[in-house]
């Protein structure tokens, strides 16, 4: 999937954006003193991922969120299928990597779990962004053997800045991944960024677009570089549903990737911070 972030997808489960910065007053956003949020939907990618063959995934994540008005916790468990006319593996970040010689493959089941917590650092005001610093930590729970994992801890910190103006809320990211290098692999730790924006219409529409990076995990494999366009509309009072495409520009990144997001969320809707939230966990890790 979208590499979850960056390499999204994942992820890009997503931005379920926020759209709310009614709640901004002159000391800042007005956070309510808990939150929940449970989201599940699809992502479909394809991409040749720098081979002959093209691969195409599907991901379909349970997201699971609790927070208090300084902290906010996330637990993320996938189910993943891949189909691809060569032989195929998933490497760092969620991305497909190409094995020479072998043959067609076929495969699916659970994907590495990805559990975050993010400390709302500053709350922002009228003049003054939020900051927000999240610690995520991927989880071996996937079948290395059969390809859909590394088989090892991968961790990464980012902090986010998010900033209403009007109905705009704009965002930017910048964070570190450390992997865990498989058995004779040897993987390269990475930053990577994002940056975006957020339109509200009314108090049920909201769109737009963010545009994510991310450095190569070694010198056989090309970076990231993808654009991500969302749409989210609010259909009650608790339930919002959001549809998404990305384009990716580099061998590291899907050809064309699409997917939707329903969620159920009480207080989250309230916060702008939701962004670059959600984008994290729309995007594999």
């Amino acid at each position: 999937m979208s590499r979850l972030s960056i390499t999204h997808l994942a992820i890009i489960v997503l931005v379920s954006v926020v759209l709310s910065t009614y709640a901004m007053s002159s000391r800042g956003f007005e956070l309510p003193s808990d939150h929940v949020l449970i989201s599940t939907g699809f992502d479909f990618s394809s991409g040749k991922y720098g081979s002959e063959e093209t691969t195409d995934i599907l991901y379909i994540p349970v997201t699971f969120k609790y927070g208090t008005n300084s902290w906010s916790s996330g637990l993320t468990i996938p189910w993943l299928s891949i189909e691809s006319e060569g032989d195929v593996v998933i490497g760092p970040d969620g991305q497909p990597v190409p094995v020479p010689g072998g043959s067609a493959t076929s495969e699916s089941g659970l994907g590495d779990i990805t559990a975050s917590f993010t400390w709302f650092a500053y709350p922002g005001t009228e003049t003054l962004p939020i900051v927000d610093v999240t610690g995520r930590v991927k989880l071996p729970t996937a079948d290395e053997d059969r390809g859909l994992g590394t088989g090892e801890f991968d961790w990464a910190l980012e902090t986010d800045l998010i900033k209403a103006v009007n109905k705009h809320s704009l965002f930017f990211t910048v964070g570190y991944k450390i992997f865990g290098d498989p058995d004779n692999v040897e993987i390269d730790n990475v930053f990577y960024g994002s940056i975006g924006d957020s339109y509200r219409v009314d108090r049920k529409r909201s769109f737009g677009a963010f545009y994510d990076v991310r450095e190569a995990t070694s010198e056989f494999t090309e970076g990231v570089s993808e654009l991500t366009g969302f749409f989210s509309y609010r259909m009650n009072e608790k339930w919002r549903l959001m549809t998404y495409v990305v384009k990716g520009f580099s061998d590291g990144s899907p050809d064309i990737e699409a997917g939707m997001t329903v969620s159920r969320e009480t207080g989250f809707d309230e916060i702008g911070r939701l962004i670059p939230s959600l984008r994290g966990d729309l995007l594999r890790f």
